[in-house]
């Protein structure tokens, strides 16, 4: 299912990239949709095959590539499809976090920080805010200090400045680094995380 997903999302971007210029080099297409530069060729011809585009061979041994109407089509299909999964994503997680901070709520913390300055902070204040609890500041060990959402963005929780009582996961890019980096900071009793999150937890008898 998942190379399923990264195929859709392939031809996606080839299909995008070809209405945007059809006369690039594959060198740049290969660079814009993020592949092999054998895999650009393999896909336009998988397109090609599949009547989403079609091929006029220009000088220099280059080629022009356009889009088909069916694969205007299959180009809006591709991207609604991919705009309902980011929406069904969106949903699943602010449920996920509304049960965590309800956990929150149930441990009688008022005062919390948020781990990673990632888009899924502004879901996690959005949850913190229904629950009445208080978000003090963001920890990020790789971003720049500065305001995110309005609230200071630190790279330590020492540097937070006041006290809280525990910390919410929202780190989707390396959530085992940031898990490891917490439970030695602060210990594993002060850190919440969603479900979807917790398979990246390392064992507890190895953080002892």
């Amino acid at each position: 299912m998942q190379r399923d997903a990264e195929q859709s999302r392939i031809i996606l971007d080839i299909l995008e990239s070809v209405h945007r210029d059809g006369e690039c080099s594959q060198r740049s297409r290969a660079s814009e949709v993020g592949i092999a530069l054998g895999l650009v060729n393999a896909y336009l011809k998988f397109c090609i095959q599949k009547g989403y585009l079609k091929a006029k061979k220009m000088p220099a041994r280059s080629y022009q590539y356009m889009l088909t109407p069916k694969g205007f089509m299959e180009k809006s299909r591709l991207a609604l499809s991919r705009l309902s999964h980011s929406l069904d994503f969106l949903r699943a997680t602010r449920a996920e976090y509304a049960s965590l901070f309800e956990e929150a709520q149930s441990r009688d913390w008022k005062n919390v920080v948020i781990v990673s300055a990632l888009p899924l902070a502004e879901i996690c204040t959005l949850c913190a805010l229904e629950r009445n609890i208080r978000v003090v500041g963001i920890v990020d060990r790789n971003a720049s200090e500065g305001r995110m959402l309005g609230m200071p963005v630190h790279r330590s929780f020492e540097q937070i400045g006041e006290p809280f009582d525990g910390a919410i996961l929202a780190d989707i890019h390396t959530p085992a680094d940031s898990i490891r980096w917490c439970m030695s900071q602060i210990g594993a009793e002060q850190l919440l995380m969603p479900a979807f999150l917790r398979p990246h937890a390392p064992r507890m008898e190895a953080t002892q």
